[in-house]
């Protein structure tokens, strides 16, 4: 099958699933027909029913990103300044596809969503939609969030991107929505503010995946408060001592190693080594959060970056880059998010 029929036959999918999708439940519990629910209407997520380990809840979001008919569409805010029809090329750049991507735009240039090709991959500590693109645990503390109805649809032009394949060429070809009617019907909306929005064709696929992120933002939540309790305690002992306790053997492996998957621009996997460092002792090496802040914040994730530098200027109040950490921390609450 070409890379058009492809982009025609999942059009066609999706715009018999949004109409023959069904209904869905609201938060009441009961039952109406999806294009009864008004623009604004909004679902609170709960703990899902049965689901009782993380391992249930990466199970059941792995199932949802394999159902081609379920699997959310995305916007990524990560990279500021690309999102506009006039900026595909360097979207298209950054997202990186290997075959396939739609871009699909409202009737100001903005993009609605994308759709990339490539496996979801659910982690212990994110989702990686791409490459390039993860969605990090770390943004659900501390941040409600619900599924909403918008008014975001239809879109007014898609790009559909693909690599020929007879050459490696990438090739454009533009629809509009008269070309392909609800293909882009994908009102209901998870969105987290300066990170990423997720949006589905149908209620009750938003609301079971919200849920799921909500079984993980309880358990990300406590052991948030409780590292969080930990650190205080020790952080005080360890501005009293005269002498500061060194650094591990182990300790010593995760930093070598983070720094190296840092020269490769790997910041994620760099996150998780300096994280385990802190796992081991959380205060005898300070600069595992000054690293952990700028590695946040080169992933754009600026309240968890935030965060790891008060608790590196917490411990050492008076290093000598004290005064440039402080700054990054002003730079950084201009750009996170706001509730």
């Amino acid at each position: 099958m070409s890379p058009r029929q492809r982009i025609l036959g999942l059009g066609c999918i999706i715009f018999i699933m949004a109409v023959v999708g069904g209904c869905s439940a609201t938060n009441s519990g009961a039952a109406q027909p999806e294009d009864a629910i008004p623009p604004g209407y909004t679902y609170s997520p709960r703990l899902p029913p049965g689901i009782e380990s993380i391992d249930a809840v990466k199970k059941d979001l792995t199932e949802i990103f394999n159902n081609r008919s379920k699997a959310p569409f995305i916007k990524y805010y990560g990279q500021p300044g690309i999102n506009t029809i006039r900026e595909k090329d360097a979207l298209r750049a950054f997202v990186k596809p290997r075959e396939l991507v739609l871009f699909t735009y409202d009737s100001k240039g903005e993009l609605l969503f994308m759709d990339l090709d490539g496996v979801k991959v659910v982690l212990e500590d994110r989702i990686e939609l791409n490459p390039r693109i993860a969605f990090s645990y770390d943004e659900l503390v501390d941040t409600p969030f619900v599924v909403e109805k918008t008014q975001e649809y239809p879109f007014v032009t898609m790009y559909a991107s693909f690599r020929d394949g007879r050459d490696t060429e990438w090739q454009t070809q533009t629809y509009t929505d008269q070309d392909s009617p609800g293909f882009s019907l994908r009102p209901y909306k998870i969105n987290f503010p300066g990170s990423i929005s997720f949006l589905f064709g149908n209620l009750s696929d938003a609301q079971r995946f919200a849920d799921d992120l909500f079984f993980i933002q309880q358990v990300r939540q406590k052991k948030h408060d409780e590292r969080l309790a930990l650190f205080e305690s020790k952080a005080a002992q360890y501005k009293a001592l005269k002498i500061k306790p060194p650094i591990s053997e182990e300790q010593r492996r995760y930093i070598v190693q983070a720094n190296a998957l840092n020269q490769q621009k790997d910041y994620a996997g760099a996150i998780d080594l300096y994280s385990k460092v802190i796992d081991v002792d959380p205060v005898s090496y300070p600069e595992a959060y000054f690293n952990l802040a700028l590695l946040s914040a080169q992933m754009q994730r600026f309240k968890p970056a935030i965060a790891s530098m008060k608790q590196y200027l917490q411990l050492v109040p008076d290093a000598k880059d004290a005064r440039s950490a402080q700054d990054k921390i002003y730079e950084w609450e201009l750009m996170a998010p706001q509730k």
